[in-house]
């Protein structure tokens, strides 16, 4: 897989209501104990090229009222999870994006109990007119903010292609100041099916393009890249066989499709409603990434929000790449995930938390594990390693069904 657009909404930077400026109120000084930074993903699981919601939250889990700068300053990295659970940087030095919202050095006090959620794009993270295009392949990356230590761990999946359509819209026109004429480019809009885990899943672009084509596929039908920022509309049970749309003179669309079966299908998609928002349930860890030895354990802690059953169901699975015979070792009801006592060489595993509420809404957790014996990690090729404990970070993130 060539890229993947981690493009979020086309919106700047929008504060939350959750926080309180208090007036001559005692301030105490910031403690890092007491104030939680975390990074929430709309879902866990992403298409190539499919749009995604990240969401900064700082929130004062102490007593008394302390101030805080903006939670989407500082520089964040992204960086892909290796079989063995090293994170690899795709970038060579930290991005750290402009605020224009907030002047610089904004700051706001949180009361006791209270946050505060910035909305970022994808755009601000990455540089450049193609920043939001990921170079990379199917896997797990993690994204972290490098002030907060927060972080969030999200896998890119490449469905296969079953049908697309480019819908015809009106004309864009727009006046070119340099040749003094107006100027008329065709417009699409596209909607697609992608098929992943034994379901279809129905896909309209955000906003139109005036590409004719949007989807890219390798020579077995897997989608390699899409050139415009998307979501999904719809998820079908069985195969997709054709897509077709029809647009009015307010490009308001008509989606139809038609499943293996021969049934079919028909959605009313207004102009201003592609952008959808998301889904309220969020499951939060309280870290991503650990590196641990054989036997060990290591507990891991689960938020959820937007339902009142904040239950969440643990389990374990081995990451791919694992060598023959590892086992994954165990999570418990509490979330204390033990490592197996066989770790011949380095490989890791994914923790997944998933809300009672709502399965389809999960968090991961990287656990890289090393032999406890240190000769033997050497002698495995990966004596070069540091397993050393990392300072405890939050990260929020939801999901699709677990891989």
């Amino acid at each position: 897989m060539s890229t993947f657009r981690i493009l979020l909404k086309a919106a700047v930077p929008v504060l939350v209501a959750g926080c309180t400026l208090l007036a001559q109120t005692a301030i105490a000084p910031m403690s890092a104990n007491r104030l939680v930074n975390s990074i929430g993903l709309d879902r866990s699981v992403y298409f190539p090229g499919e749009a995604a919601v990240l969401t900064l939250t700082a929130q004062n889990l102490g007593s008394t009222p302390i101030q805080v700068s903006e939670p989407s300053s500082g520089c964040f990295e992204l960086s892909r999870v290796s079989p063995v659970g090293v994170l690899i940087p795709l970038y060579a030095r930290p991005v750290c994006p402009s605020r224009t919202t907030e002047p610089s050095g904004s700051m706001t006090v949180l009361g006791a109990g209270e946050n505060l959620q910035v909305a970022m794009s994808g755009d601000d993270l990455w540089p450049g007119a193609s920043g939001s295009r990921l170079a990379g392949t199917a896997g797990y990356y993690q994204i972290a903010q490098n002030t907060s230590g927060a972080s969030a761990v999200f896998r890119i999946a490449m469905p296969k292609l079953e049908a697309a359509t480019a819908v015809r819209l009106q004309d864009i026109v727009y006046f070119d100041t340099a040749a003094r004429r107006e100027v008329r480019a065709p417009a699409y809009m596209h909607v697609f099916s992608l098929r992943w885990n034994n379901q279809s899943y129905l896909c309209i672009a955000l906003s139109p393009s005036t590409r004719d084509k949007a989807v890219s596929t390798d020579g077995a039908g897997n989608v390699v890249a899409v050139n415009v920022p998307y979501r999904r509309l719809a998820t079908v049970p069985g195969p997709v066989t054709s897509v077709a749309g029809t647009a009015n003179a307010q490009d308001n669309l008509a989606i139809s499709w038609l499943d293996n079966l021969g049934s079919g299908q028909t959605v009313l998609v207004a102009s201003g409603s592609r952008d959808s928002a998301v889904d309220a349930v969020e499951v939060g860890l309280d870290s991503t990434y650990e590196r641990i030895h054989a036997a060990e354990t290591q507990q891991f802690s689960a938020s959820v929000a937007g339902t009142a059953n904040r239950s969440v169901t643990w389990s374990v699975s081995l990451l791919p790449g694992a060598p023959a015979g590892a086992q994954p070792g165990a999570v418990s009801a509490a979330g204390v995930y033990t490592a197996p006592a066989g770790v011949a060489a380095p490989y890791a595993v994914l923790v997944t938390a998933q809300s009672q509420a709502d399965p389809s809404r999960s968090a991961f957790g990287v656990v890289s594990l090393a032999p406890q014996n240190q000769n033997a990690l050497a002698a495995a090729g990966g004596g070069g390693l540091s397993f050393a404990a990392k300072p405890p970070a939050t990260a929020m993130s939801s999901s699709e069904p677990r891989p």
